[in-house]
C-alpha cells in the first residue's frame, strides 16, 4: 500500500502544497509510514524548478519505507462530468476511507458515468470517487460535514478556510428531490480540477 497526493502543477507552482503536505504528514503518522518532510521539500523544489512552463497533474507517492516518487501527466481539458449514485459498502476500513491510499478498490466502477457519488447506509451523501462534492443552493455553497466518513480534500478544506464553503449534511432522498426540481447545482471539487460541473443521473 502507498500513500499519495495528486496536485495541480502550473508554471512551476504547486497549488495548495501546504494542504497536501499536512494531509500526507497526518496519514503517515496514522498508518505508521516513514515520512521525512525534508524529502518532500527537496523533491517538490526540484519539480518546480524543472517544470516551469505548462500545466500538469502531479502525483507524489510515499512508500512505507519513506521513499517518495512522482509522476507527471498532462491535464485533460474536461470541465463537465456525469455521475450516478452508489451506496458505499459498510465493510470498508475507516483508515482506507479517510486517508488517500492506493487501496481504492471500493471506488472502482463500470464508468457508465464519469464518476460515482457515494452515500452511506443512513443515506448521507459523502463524496465522489475522485473528489468531494460541493452543492450550490440559492446563494450558498455547502459540502457534507466530516465525521471520519470520507476523504477530506485539500480543495474542500481551502474553500472552508476562506469562508467560501459551509458544511451541512444532505440525505439522498432530499438530494434526489432537489435535483429533480432543479433547486441545486452540483460540483466536483478536488485540488487538480478545482471546481467542475457535474450532471447527476438518477
Amino acid at each position: 500500500m502507498q500513500l499519495f497526493e495528486t496536485m495541480k502543477l502550473e508554471d512551476g507552482y504547486i497549488y495548495r502544497e501546504d494542504y497536501h503536505l499536512k494531509r500526507l504528514t497526518k496519514s503517515s503518522e496514522q498508518l505508521k509510514f516513514n515520512f521525512d518532510q525534508q524529502h518532500w521539500y527537496d523533491l517538490t523544489q526540484l519539480i518546480k524548478t524543472t517544470y516551469t512552463n505548462g500545466k500538469y497533474r502531479l502525483k507524489l507517492t510515499l512508500e512505507k519505507n519513506g521513499q517518495l516518487n512522482y509522476v507527471l501527466a498532462p491535464v485533460a481539458d474536461k470541465t463537465t462530468f456525469t455521475a450516478r449514485l452508489v451506496q458505499r459498502s459498510h465493510l470498508v476500513n475507516e483508515s482506507i476511507i479517510v486517508n488517500k491510499t492506493s487501496e481504492r478498490r471500493y471506488l472502482e466502477h463500470s464508468h457508465e458515468t464519469d464518476l460515482i457519488l457515494l452515500y452511506d447506509e443512513a443515506g448521507k451523501i459523502l463524496e465522489f470517487d475522485i473528489g468531494n462534492i460541493m452543492i450550490e443552493e440559492g446563494n450558498e455553497w455547502y459540502t457534507p460535514c466530516y465525521n471520519d466518513d470520507f476523504l477530506r480534500g485539500c480543495m474542500r478544506q481551502s474553500l472552508i478556510d476562506q469562508g467560501k464553503l459551509k458544511t451541512k449534511d444532505i440525505k439522498i432522498d432530499e438530494f434526489k428531490k432537489k435535483i429533480q426540481r432543479k433547486q441545486i447545482n452540483v460540483y466536483l471539487i478536488n485540488s487538480l480540477r478545482e471546481v467542475a460541473d457535474v450532471k447527476i443521473y438518477l
